[in-house]
């Protein structure tokens, strides 16, 4: 299947494209993922800018169909997202047809051993014209496992836009709760069976304390056991999977929001609370530490005493929550731009298409 990327434009005359990107992406259907909304949000960026984008999903297209459709697409460069399960066949196509490949690193690519240590990962990372990585900590990942890949890499971080909002009424949740929403696909590198335990021993002290988890089921049996949990905690709730143009309402429901994944490579959720000005509470792990400055842009925690020490302390104080919500959509805003991030890819992809055809 081909998805061709339209943009909304004013009425005008047919203007040429600059140049042809083909993106090929891991997922297109299924439970909302970050990889998912990064495509979306990048392929936008590009057509706004003035290029022409397909975008080939290898859960609904065979490798052999993205072979046929990239021959009559005939693009000037090919786009890979997730090293581990679509760099390979990116790779391979770009060496056929003598264009640049631009592999971006995802997250679960450089992180997990089963797509790291594959030889299609390993093909891929070394044939890969560019790497792309969203900040500095990705990019020592990539080089401590690749270290081939070291002159190849360009830091090109995220961007967001601060979802819509509007005004919906949540299942489970009052007007009165104070509300800790964790946006997470349920799979263990969330570990959303973290918060469901350590946030039991508060119950006591925050009545109104109500857990609250957005996200489909990308791994059933992680879920069976979130389920089973989720029925013993009168604390919790977990709304399934909520479409991504309702989020922005969610978001601005929550008192807190929280990321307690096991890693993170610069995590859509924290960036799209933050350009909402939620006050996030996220693991201190590296792909965290690179949006939230503790006490500035949001806070870290280090164990689950000190987590809770945090929801206690955030709960009674409304307006540090507010003013470090401020000054966390002041940070994104300005740091994480989609146009710079569109803007930053394209001065790429030329620099690398004249290099291929000078």
């Amino acid at each position: 299947m081909v998805e061709k990327i339209t943009a909304s434009r004013p009425a005008a005359a047919p203007k040429k494209a600059f140049m042809r990107i083909a993106i090929i992406a891991p997922y297109s259907t299924g439970p909302m993922r970050g990889n998912i909304t990064t495509v979306k949000r990048i392929s936008r960026g590009f057509i706004e800018a003035g290029a022409d984008v397909t975008l080939l999903p290898m859960d609904t297209t065979s490798p052999a169909g993205i072979r046929e459709q990239i021959d009559s697409y005939v693009p000037d460069v090919i786009h890979a997202f997730h090293a581990g399960i679509c760099g390979e066949v990116a790779s391979n196509l770009a060496e056929q047809l003598g264009v640049p490949c631009v592999i971006t690193i995802t997250g679960s690519d450089i992180n997990e051993v089963r797509f790291r240590d594959t030889d299609a990962m390993k093909f891929a990372m070394a044939r890969a014209t560019a790497i792309a990585c969203f900040d500095t900590a990705v990019s020592a990942k990539v080089t401590r496992y690749f270290p081939a890949a070291s002159g190849r890499i360009a830091i090109i971080p995220q961007g967001i836009a601060a979802p819509p909002c509007s005004r919906l009424s949540w299942p489970g949740i009052s007007p009165d709760d104070f509300v800790l929403l964790l946006p997470a696909a349920i799979r263990p590198v969330k570990n959303i069976l973290f918060p469901l335990a350590a946030l039991v021993p508060l119950i006591g002290d925050l009545p109104k304390l109500k857990l609250v988890v957005a996200g489909g089921v990308i791994d059933s049996g992680y879920a069976a056991i979130v389920s089973e949990e989720l029925a013993a905690s009168p604390h919790a709730v977990w709304l399934g999977e909520v479409p991504h143009e309702q989020m922005g309402s969610l978001y601005a429901r929550a008192d807190l929001v929280l990321n307690c994944s096991s890693y993170e490579d610069m995590p859509n959720s924290l960036l799209e609370a933050m350009a909402l000005g939620r006050p996030v509470l996220a693991a201190d792990i590296p792909g965290n530490q690179v949006l939230v400055r503790s006490g500035e842009t949001g806070w870290l925690y280090r164990s689950e005493d000190e987590f809770r020490s945090m929801v206690m302390q955030l709960a009674r104080d409304a307006a540090l929550r507010s003013d470090t919500g401020r000054r966390a959509r002041e940070y994104v805003l300005s740091h994480f731009s989609p146009h710079i991030e569109a803007k930053l890819y394209l001065e790429l992809f030329r620099k690398l298409v004249s290099v291929h055809h000078p």
